[in-house]
C-alpha cells in the first residue's frame, strides 16, 4: 500500500439552516504507487466547525508514519498539515445553494452505496425524514438542498462512513470560487494553557514498542512510537477548538516525550495478564498463543511473565492485548524529565 501525496487544499463554506457556517473539505491528492502521478481533486466531507477540525486532525495523524506526504512526496509533520488546513479555513470559498440528488445503488460512485443504506436510513429516520427513506426504498431519486439540508449531508457524508465525493464530483469543486472571509474561522490564539503528557518507557533499544503510564498508574504497551503520536493527534481536535493555536506545542511536547523515553530497567518488571478480563475472540487467541510460546506462572486469575531477553519472544509479549496486560515494576522506575518545548507561554506538566 503506497503513501498518499497531498498537493493542494481547499475549503468551501456556506451558511447552513441554523445560520452557522458549514464547511466542505476538498483535497488534491495522488497515490505514490499509482502511475502516472496525476493529482486529482476530491470532496472529503461536509460538517460544522467541530466536525471539520475533527477530520483535519484525523487526516493529519497519517503524516506521523509517512502514509500522508506533501507535494513531491516530501515528509511533512501533522503540525504542518494542520496549519495548511487552518489557513484555508480562515478564508474559504463561498458555495451557493444547489440541489444534490440522492439515490441508492450498488456502484462505486453512487450517492448512497447499497451496503451503507441501513446507516443512512437510520440517520434520516432520526432526523424525521421518513418520507426520504420511503422514496429511496422505492428505488427513486430524491433532491436535497445544499444549504437547507446541510445537517443531513453532514451526517451522511461525514468522510468516515461516506465521502462527499459521492455527491460532489471533481469537476464541480469550486477551485476558482470567490473567497469569503466572513464564513471563515480565524480565532484569537490562546495565550496560556496546560501541555500535559503521559510518561513513556521503551521496552528495548532494539524495539519500537513504547510503554505508557495510564491515569491509573499502570504501565501498558501502547504500540509503536509513531502510532502513539498519531493516535494523540487524532484526538487533539477538541483541545484545539477549546484553546486555538495550542496544537503545535502539544504535539511537539508529546513527540519529545515519546522520543526521549528511557528504556525499562533490565530487571524488576513482571508482565501481568489478567485472565478475567473479557476479550474478543482474536485477542483471546493472541493471549493463548503467547502463553504456549513463553514460560509463565499463574497466580489466581493472573498470568505472570518475565520480560523476555529474546527479541522474538519480546515481539509476542509486546503485542498482548493492553486491555488485560500491564507491566508491573517491582523495582525503582527510571527518572524521567519533563519534555522540552520552546513555547514559554505554555505551562508544562508531566503526569506522575
Amino acid at each position: 500500500m503506497g503513501a498518499t501525496v497531498s498537493t493542494c487544499k481547499l475549503v468551501g463554506a456556506f451558511r447552513g439552516s441554523n445560520g452557522q457556517p458549514c464547511y466542505v473539505m476538498f483535497e488534491q491528492t495522488y497515490s505514490k504507487n499509482v502511475y502516472p502521478h496525476t493529482p486529482k481533486w476530491n470532496a472529503q466531507c461536509f460538517g460544522d466547525l467541530a466536525a471539520t477540525l475533527k477530520m483535519i486532525f484525523a487526516s493529519a495523524s497519517s503524516c506521523e508514519g509517512g502514509m500522508l506526504q506533501g507535494a513531491g512526496g516530501r515528509s511533512i509533520t501533522p503540525e504542518g498539515y494542520i496549519a495548511g488546513w487552518l489557513k484555508e479555513l480562515e478564508n474559504p470559498v463561498s458555495m451557493p445553494d444547489c440541489l444534490i440528488e440522492l439515490n441508492v445503488a450498488d456502484k462505486h460512485y453512487s450517492p448512497i452505496a447499497q451496503g451503507d443504506f441501513d446507516r443512512v436510513k437510520t440517520v434520516m429516520q432520526a432526523m424525521g425524514k421518513q418520507d426520504m427513506v420511503t422514496e429511496l426504498e422505492a428505488g427513486n431519486t430524491i433532491a436535497v438542498s445544499l444549504h437547507r439540508d446541510n445537517e443531513l449531508l453532514s451526517e451522511v457524508f461525514d468522510g468516515v462512513h461516506a465521502g462527499a465525493w459521492r455527491v460532489i464530483p471533481s469537476y464541480e469543486i469550486p477551485v476558482q470560487g470567490i473567497r469569503d472571509a466572513s464564513l471563515g474561522y480565524k480565532p484569537q490564539k490562546a495565550k496560556v494553557y496546560d501541555v500535559t503528557v503521559p510518561r513513556f518507557l521503551k521496552i528495548h533499544e532494539g524495539d519500537s514498542n513504547i510503554l505508557m503510564q495510564g491515569a491509573d498508574g499502570r504501565w501498558r504497551c501502547a504500540g509503536w512510537a509513531y502510532s502513539i503520536i498519531a493516535e494523540y493527534v487524532t484526538g487533539l481536535w477538541q483541545a484545539e477548538l477549546d484553546e486555538p493555536g495550542s496544537y503545535r506545542a502539544r504535539v511537539k511536547a508529546y513527540r519529545n516525550a515519546v522520543e526521549a523515553a528511557a528504556s525499562i530497567p533490565a530487571s524488576g518488571i513482571t508482565v501481568v495478564v489478567d485472565t478475567t478480563v473479557p476479550l474478543e475472540s482474536y485477542q483471546q487467541s493472541n493471549v493463548e498463543g503467547v502463553l504456549k510460546k513463553i514460560a509463565h506462572t499463574r497466580v489466581g486469575g493472573e498470568v505472570h511473565l518475565c520480560v523476555p531477553t529474546d527479541q522474538d519472544e519480546l515481539y509476542y509479549v509486546a503485542r498482548l492485548p493492553s486491555a488485560c496486560t500491564s507491566w508491573v515494576m517491582t523495582g525503582s522506575e527510571p527518572t524521567m524529565g519533563a519534555p522540552i518545548v520552546t513555547a514559554p507561554m505554555e505551562q508544562l506538566s508531566l503526569l506522575a
